[in-house]
């Protein structure tokens, strides 16, 4: 599942970044600007995935935090770490949600796992005709040219579902 000859999804920084996780991952991938193929120079990685509560929080009266956030700087490299627990992805998943859809389905896996590869089986049907609304304001910003707007020496983009 890994683009082999994509460095960053190899980098030892980022892995650190995603092994640090106080939850086992299902997945994290990389996703902004490295994703979309127009990293700058002073990008951060931006790693996006999923977490497995323990099952006291998921079945006790303290839920546990459904999405955890870290940033950490290594080595002069930032890496920007999100991840929702596995029940909120799948409910942000039915909900046609893109980004969501992008973080499962990114070609550039730092952590994966069977289950990965099960979620992306059921993302399969999930894909609707809805999703379309999810790109149509990316090809309205760039007047349906279907490039990306991007400054020069800037990590400022304008992509479908953030600015990175």
């Amino acid at each position: 599942m890994t683009h082999l000859d994509d460095p960053i999804a190899r980098d030892p920084r980022v892995r650190a970044a995603a092994a640090d996780h106080p939850h086992p991952l299902l997945f994290a991938t990389v996703s902004g600007a490295h994703l979309y193929g127009f990293p700058s120079p002073d990008s951060d990685v931006d790693l996006r995935g999923v977490h497995l509560l323990p099952v006291g929080n998921v079945l006790g009266l303290d839920p546990g935090p459904e999405t955890i956030e870290s940033s950490t700087v290594r080595d002069g490299l930032q890496v920007d770490l999100v991840t929702h627990d596995v029940k909120k992805f799948c409910a942000l998943l039915l909900k046609r949600n893109g980004y969501v859809l992008e973080q499962l389905l990114s070609p550039l896996v730092v952590v994966t796992s069977p289950d990965h590869g099960d979620l992306r089986e059921i993302a399969r049907g999930c894909v609707t005709r809805h999703h379309v609304h999810h790109y149509l304001g990316f090809a309205q910003v760039n007047g349906g040219s279907g490039s990306r707007t991007h400054r020069a020496g800037s990590s400022r983009c304008s992509t479908p579902t953030a600015s990175c």
